[in-house]
């Protein structure tokens, strides 16, 4: 033999029941070119190989090498005979990277070992992304989605008056992040801290976030970041499986349970369906900190799905409804009748009315109750070499906020209603060979509707809105690098309904003018419109192939300015301050830059990425500033509160985020993740409040040998540090913040074998010292603790 398919080093080791790639069953090395053989040419070629459900090879193409042994390297890929990828023992269809190495024939025959390894789609990407797998979101069980992004280096869950949290990603908070659920961009209301993403983790096979601009591909909204929620495959073989979970936590009472039953009849005549039916609820009192009850904390979440999907020789068919209902009361301390209430609370080590409450599952006013419901149409087909995938979406989002009223007003005193369509469609090209690499590239065409509909009190305007943006990527794969390149084009026209009284106010504080509305029978029309252009670079380089891989990207990208930025006045019970819109802001336009060093070796796996972004005109929402200098109060018949406001201001931010992982698959090994951040006003020389402080975390895994009895065992101690932020200018802060602290905790899963299927069995403790300790991102800082020890034990069972 003259040439040779190469080993390659393969991911670690994970818990059964987790993706396992395909796999070689039998060896197919190639033949090296009659034409080359006196020119004695030696290479070596990366070639990815597309295998379906059924292990069959669907497609080969090199992507790196001499293209000289392109055509030989990619005959020899399909004809490898190979077990497909496994999700949860479901067969499902995967993409391998195989090396084949070319030297001129020898007289001895060369032996041939034949490991392959899947395709690393973070490691593939320009960008800073990293992948939750599905072990990883089971350690975040019964968490919100914010709580379960923490986990990745550069993300925090910025906490609120309930239990509900919002992502902020390296410094950016949720109006410039896109989060993304099954392919479709998640509409809600955003403008209070604790108006959480209506999005199920269980529902999600794994996440992916990516830290940075991304807003070629996913829109003007990805300015910060964009988090990947994605299903499990839907189940293809013949029969039924599924997944079961109970989790019980100590603090707050935590009770979750979760259940997701596939069903499929199997290909016939080059058709299948499938089904799957998923829900979970979960119940929890009011939590404790160290020393007090955590007074109206209490709440309960559910949710509930429904897909069917219809798989064909050309094309693939899944219909999908997913509904999100959560209950949640919001904390007793943050209602303060005056200013110098609010001042003494500052200085005082716990809330005035801690010692009256007491724990329950009752949910009390203030409070607010969501429901949210996603509907989707997806088709997936091959037209010729090119493909086309299509989501047809429709989202109906629903919040009622309730104040603390007399028991004869009935209803909510704040009653949202959004309803959005959106229409994605994404048309790839194949995969080109020319002599300067391999083409591949993606164009789109992006549009929605969306419909505000407000009632109540004085807050927020009604509004209409409709946008949409074109987009295209191209990719050269050359021999160790790749390069990407990308444009988009986005338009959004907005007509907004206001209150005259509102109107009048803003008049009032000059930041309306009086040709920017028409005011007819008590209603002010204000119509606005926008158009931004973004553009990207990306690229690659494998400095040593397998092991040592850096990437960057740099772009420019333009934000539109949300209704509540411009409109929003006054407080609400999810909005634990009073905030003031400015109508007169226009785009944000940031230029942002990213470079990240990846390490991989079986002792070592490592991430290491810096970031510089500059935005113009950022809109900052932060205290507004009285007279003297300082921060300013708003009085309300409903209490005292600080006064935030919206400006546009020029920004800049910088850090880093990185994560280390020592002996992945050793009996000991440990992981290290930390993050910086640092966001300054630069017109004014000051820090920006709100920034996240700097924080490490980590954990020390010990992995014992097992036997058959017991598959997987891992256990140790973690950690959490989070330092005192100090960059932020003291006049403009409410309160010195808060103190730096380390929490402790410890951890220990174990897998088991029931027939032939898995038992996972986990127990957590976070806070194991009970520390008390304030979180610098959330706005309960100024009246309390965060909670305090909590042991969790959870069982999955996957069938």
């Amino acid at each position: 033999m003259s040439a040779i398919l190469l080993a390659a080093v393969g991911a670690a080791p994970a818990l059964a029941g987790a993706t396992v790639p395909a796999r070689v069953e039998v060896q197919a090395a190639p033949a090296y070119p009659e034409a080359l053989r006196d020119e004695g040419l030696i290479g070596d070629v990366l070639v990815d190989v597309a295998v379906g459900a059924d292990g069959a090879v669907d497609g080969a193409t090199a992507v790196r090498g001499p293209a000289v042994f392109h055509a030989a390297a990619e005959a020899a890929a399909r004809s490898l005979v190979l077990s497909p990828a496994t999700d949860d023992g479901v067969p499902v269809p995967s993409t391998l990277r195989v090396r084949f190495h070319f030297a001129p024939p020898l007289d001895e025959e060369v032996v041939v070992e034949v490991t392959v390894h899947a395709r690393d789609p973070d490691a593939e990407d320009p960008h800073a992304r990293t992948t939750l797998t599905k072990e990883a979101l089971e350690r975040s069980a019964g968490e919100d989605l914010a709580t379960t992004l923490s986990q990745v280096s550069g993300v925090v869950a910025a906490g609120g008056t309930t239990d509900q949290s919002k992502p902020i990603i390296r410094g950016q908070t949720e109006r410039r992040l896109l989060l993304l659920t099954d392919g479709v961009r998640h509409e809600g209301q955003r403008w209070g801290p604790d108006h959480a993403p209506e999005i199920d983790p269980f529902s999600a096979g794994q996440i992916t976030v990516i830290r940075g601009a991304a807003g070629v591909r996913y829109g003007p909204d990805a300015i910060g970041g964009v988090v990947l929620v994605a299903p499990p495959p839907m189940r293809q073989t013949r029969g039924v499986g599924g997944k079961a979970m109970l989790l019980a936590g100590s603090n707050a009472a935590l009770g979750y349970g979760a259940l997701r039953l596939d069903a499929a009849t199997g290909p016939r005549a080059g058709a299948g369906w499938s089904l799957r039916v998923e829900g979970n609820h979960s119940t929890r009192r009011d939590a404790q900190a160290p020393d007090y009850v955590l007074g109206n904390t209490a709440g309960h979440t559910s949710n509930a799905a429904l897909a069917v999907e219809r798989q064909g020789d050309r094309a693939t068919l899944r219909l999908g409804a997913r509904y999100h209902s959560m209950e949640a009361g919001v904390f007793y301390g943050v209602r303060l009748a005056t200013p110098d209430e609010f001042q003494a609370q500052l200085t005082a080590d716990r809330p005035v009315s801690a010692d009256l409450w007491t724990a329950d599952r009752t949910v009390d006013a203030p409070r607010q109750a969501v429901d949210h419901l996603l509907t989707t149409a997806h088709l997936d087909t091959d037209l010729g070499a090119w493909s086309l995938a299509a989501v047809y979406a429709f989202q109906r989002n629903h919040r009622q906020e309730y104040e603390q009223v007399r028991s004869a007003v009935d209803g909510p005193q704040y009653d949202f209603l959004l309803r959005t369509h959106s229409l994605d469609l994404a048309l790839s090209q194949p995969r080109t060979t020319t002599g300067y690499g391999v083409w591949s590239g993606t164009f789109g065409l992006q549009g929605r509707f969306l419909e505000n509909v407000y009632t109540g009190w004085n807050l927020l305007p009604n509004h209409r809105a409709s946008g949409g943006g074109l987009f295209g990527l191209e990719r050269l794969s050359l021999g160790i690098a790749d390069i990407e390149v990308g444009a988009r084009v986005d338009g959004l026209a907005r007509q907004v309904y206001m209150d005259e009284d509102d109107h009048a106010r803003h008049r009032a504080r000059n930041s309306l003018g009086a040709a920017d509305c028409t005011v007819s029978a008590g209603v002010a029309r204000c119509p606005t419109a926008y158009t931004g252009a973004s553009v990207s670079l990306g690229g690659l380089v494998h400095l040593v192939p397998d092991h040592v891989d850096l990437k960057g990207d740099i772009s420019r990208a333009t934000r539109f300015p949300d209704s509540d930025e411009l409109y929003l006045i006054g407080a609400a019970p999810s909005l634990p301050v009073f905030g003031l819109g400015r109508p007169d802001l226009g785009p944000e336009t940031t230029w942002a830059n990213s470079a990240t060093l990846g390490l991989r070796w079986p002792w070592l796996e490592a991430e290491l990425s810096g970031f510089w972004n500059r935005t113009r005109d950022y809109i900052y929402f932060g205290p507004d500033l009285a007279a003297d200098g300082g921060p300013a109060f708003e009085q309300t018949v409903e209490g005292s509160w600080p006064r935030y406001a919206t400006k546009p201001i020029n920004a800049v931010f910088t850090g880093t985020d990185g994560l280390v992982r020592l002996g992945p698959a050793a009996v000991v090994g440990a992981e290290l993740g930390a993050a910086l951040v640092r966001a300054r006003d630069t017109d004014a020389g000051t820090g920006l409040v709100g920034t996240p402080a700097d924080r490490a975390q980590g954990r020390l895994l010990i992995r014992p040998p097992t036997g058959p009895a017991l598959e997987a065992l891992a256990f140790g101690p973690s950690a959490q540090c989070i330092a005192q932020q100090t960059t932020t200018p003291a006049a403009q802060e409410f309160a010195p913040p808060p103190a730096g602290v380390c929490l402790l905790g410890a951890f220990a899963e174990a897998e088991l074998p029931v027939g032939h299927h898995h038992l996972r069995l986990a127990a957590t403790g976070s806070n194991l010292l009970d520390t008390r300790w304030r979180d610098y991102t959330s706005l309960v800082r100024f009246y309390a603790d965060e909670p305090g020890r909590d042991l969790r034990l959870r069982a999955t069972y996957e069938f």
